[in-house]
């Protein structure tokens, strides 16, 4: 089965002055399968949403894509121009932001958005989009939809105004959608009501979807396959409960070691990760994770490590030069 999205080596750079450029992105590749939710997890500035927005050709000067291919399905999107991008981005492939009350219009009643939403991308009337609308209202879990259609986004909760966000990306129904933070600015409870909601959408219609997020505890609830980016690169991916149960890359570890845990006693120092991450175009040699690293050898300031399966068996795969030894002596 053709993979719904297939990102190989995707390279975003900054453009600077007297042709200077900065890496932001760096030789990223994974897959995600039709109907399969993967994760991209790690710090701010990461590189997680200019990977996303390479993927939707959002992005703008002086930023731009300066390697890599992006498959969705089998149609190349890089390659895509004007109004054919125009017909995959929101039609095929759409994004779920984080702060909805920035992406909705607030002159605009939520339905009268919707509908224009679908008929981008269908030859409806306004009845029959508006109808659309209210079905898609249902469908994402708002009571009253066909009265919450007529409110402006301010009359709505956090919750309701994500949802309506999520109504909105299926207008078209994808096959594929990149989830931007879709939790960040909400309480715990709608927290769980929205990730439930991704799960039964992806379950049911068979989208993929790739979850953006700094928040591990959502990402476990959530995802099939975890990808960690680390100073603008792919540090290891792996299966979630693999990954969860035995990280095998020093940052991951330090990400879940990091993780608020309200079971400890309260005297108990939350653990962080020393020092800070690393600007784009001030990296570290060899491995950019090594200044931080409390496993760091000699060799990894000089050899930079190549995201591979630890051995033959693994699902997973891990840019670290002693991935295999430290799971060894982790599992004595």
């Amino acid at each position: 089965m053709t993979p719904a999205l297939t990102v190989e080596g995707l390279t975003v750079v900054a453009d600077g002055r007297r042709g200077s450029a900065v890496e932001i992105v760096r030789d990223v590749s994974f897959t995600v399968a039709r109907g399969a939710r993967m994760g991209l997890v790690g710090e701010s500035g990461s590189g997680k949403t200019m990977t996303a927005m390479a993927v939707m050709g959002l992005l703008r000067r002086p930023l731009r894509v300066s390697g890599g291919s992006v498959l969705l399905g089998d149609t190349d999107l890089r390659a895509l121009r004007g109004r054919a991008l125009a017909r995959v981005r929101g039609g095929r492939v759409a994004m779920i932001y984080q702060d909805p009350m920035q992406s909705l219009n607030p002159l605009h009643r939520v339905g009268e958005q919707i509908a224009e939403a679908i008929r981008l991308h269908a030859e409806v009337g306004r009845r029959e989009a508006m109808a659309r609308a209210v079905e898609l209202l249902t469908d994402v879990g708002i009571d009253d939809p066909a009265v919450k259609a007529r409110a402006y986004p301010h009359e709505l909760s956090g919750g309701m105004r994500q949802r309506v966000m999520i109504a909105m990306a299926l207008a078209a129904d994808p096959e594929l959608l990149l989830c931007d933070e879709p939790t960040t600015a909400l309480d715990v409870t709608t927290q769980r009501r929205i990730v439930e909601l991704l799960v039964r959408i992806s379950r049911e219609r068979g989208v993929a979807m790739v979850m953006i997020t700094h928040d591990l505890g959502v990402a476990a609830g959530f995802c099939d396959e975890i990808a960690v980016m680390y100073a603008g690169r792919l540090v290891e991916q792996a299966p979630v409960r693999e990954l969860y149960a035995a990280p095998r890359h020093p940052y991951t570890e330090a990400l879940l070691g990091a993780a608020c845990d309200l079971t400890l006693p309260l005297e108990r120092p939350i653990p962080t990760i020393a020092g800070q991450p690393p600007l784009p175009g001030r990296l570290a040699g060899g491995c950019s994770f090594h200044p931080r690293c409390p496993y760091a050898q000699e060799v990894c300031t000089l050899e930079r490590p190549l995201l591979a399966a630890p051995d033959a068996a693994a699902p997973a795969r891990v840019a670290c030069h002693f991935a295999l030894t430290r799971e060894k002596v982790r599992h004595g």
